[in-house]
């Protein structure tokens, strides 16, 4: 069928989330969508819980945790649809976002279309950003964009941007991704030398420079994801420095070592200049906890 689409899934001990998943994924999408779940070797119900209750899906079981960006290629390389749609395990659908998504996408000069996630609560999560360089990374630090209007966050400080209409961003959270399935293929599908969090806007990225296409984002349409709202909430030290090893690396990748230098030079320039802003101006009952997570970030970005 010309409009056929295949959903993948990745699971990885989901047990709790998967089966409203898949339950939404048949509610709420057109006749033509099929599944495929791979299984990072899941040590839960998560299996038994498809094989039993989801006869139609196309389950793939891995006898090892290939992780994010493996586990979506595997299923990639078996997926003979028009479209993908790469989909985390732990969304909910509210509503049809395929036939939308699918309607931009016949404007060729788009490679990627996702619709705006929602917390449990139908509360907005942030879902577009800027590519990872030296400016947007000190801007970011020091959250100039908050203090600016919107009208200019929707050109140089997406991240705190909040459309009410469809526009293009750098890249988007990698929960939901519709695109050209042979498109997908042609940028070799998410890279895998990252060992997780960046390789939604790595892919952004492949779209932009080896096809040359334009990512789209959906604000009327939405769908819920339940890992944003705690992901948010839980940055530890080891993945705070996994996240900035993993820009570093994107900006050496797609700018070059000296980029990548730069940037980690301006982002501890930053985080100083950030250190004595809290120390002088910031008030607020959680001085001390942002004075110790601004230090440690200095020390991260020295190590690295």
């Amino acid at each position: 069928m010309e409009e056929s689409l295949t959903y993948i899934i990745v699971t990885w001990n989901n047990e709790r989330e998967i089966k409203e998943c898949i339950e939404t994924i048949n509610r709420f999408s057109p006749d033509y969508c099929k599944i495929i779940v791979v299984d990072n070797a899941s040590s839960d119900s998560t299996v038994n819980i498809i094989k039993e209750q989801f006869p139609d899906v196309t389950l793939i079981t891995s006898d090892e945790n290939l992780g994010f960006a493996k586990g979506n290629n595997l299923a990639l390389d078996r997926t003979d649809t028009k479209y993908v749609c790469f989909l985390n395990p732990d969304v909910i659908l509210t509503q049809d976002i395929i036939t939308p998504s699918i309607k931009e996408l016949k404007d060729n000069n788009i490679g990627l279309v996702a619709c705006r996630l929602n917390n449990r609560d139908g509360s907005w999560q942030p879902s577009t950003f800027s590519f990872a360089n030296s400016r947007n990374l000190y801007n970011e630090i020091l959250h100039i964009g908050s203090f600016m209007p919107q009208r200019i966050c929707k050109k140089k400080f997406i991240n705190y941007y909040r459309p009410l209409e469809k526009f293009n961003p750098d890249w988007v959270i990698g929960a939901e991704m519709v695109m050209r399935t042979a498109e997908a293929k042609k940028v070799g599908g998410f890279s895998t030398e990252y060992y997780m969090y960046t390789e939604d806007m790595d892919l952004c990225k492949k779209i932009e420079t080896i096809i040359n296409k334009k990512v789209t984002f959906l604000p009327d349409y939405s769908l819920i994801h339940l890992g944003g709202a705690s992901e948010s909430q839980n940055v530890n030290y080891n993945k705070q420095k996994k996240l900035f090893e993993n820009d570093l690396q994107f900006i050496r990748k797609f700018y070059g070592s000296k980029e990548s230098n730069n940037t980690k030079e301006k982002m501890i320039k930053a985080y100083k200049l950030r250190l004595n802003i809290l120390k002088i101006f910031y008030k607020q009952n959680d001085r001390d906890l942002q004075i110790e997570k601004t230090r440690s970030a200095i020390k991260m970005l020295s190590e690295i």
